[in-house]
């Protein structure tokens, strides 16, 4: 969680907590909030797509109609796109900020 700083291994696991001791008084047992697996996960033109539902249709099928404006985005040059550039705003404030409040899980 990007926002509360909880660190996960590559494997899923929950491996570290900041101040665990103090804002959880020492009851936060690590093995029980491991990340939960996607029950699909799927690409298409480069662009991943990922599932808790394991009854949800394939992506294409899902996608229907709107992997046109995808195609059109994304095969509108010969050999694909690069985003090579971002959006760049100017806020008075800390760089966690935007980073953990308009990057994250609409939290």
């Amino acid at each position: 969680c990007a926002y509360h700083g909880w660190t996960f291994g590559n494997d899923g696991r929950l491996t570290a907590v900041p101040n665990r001791r103090e804002a959880y008084h020492g009851e936060l047992d690590l093995g029980d909030w491991g990340l939960i697996p996607v029950a699909q996960l799927d690409s298409y033109k480069g662009l991943w797509f990922a599932t808790f539902d394991p009854q949800a249709p394939p992506l294409r099928e899902y996608l229907g109609e709107m992997a046109w404006y995808i195609d059109t985005f994304v095969d509108r040059r010969e050999g694909g796109i690069e985003i090579v550039a971002s959006h760049k705003w100017v806020m008075p404030c800390n760089w966690k900020f935007p980073a953990e409040n308009f990057v994250g899980d609409t939290y």
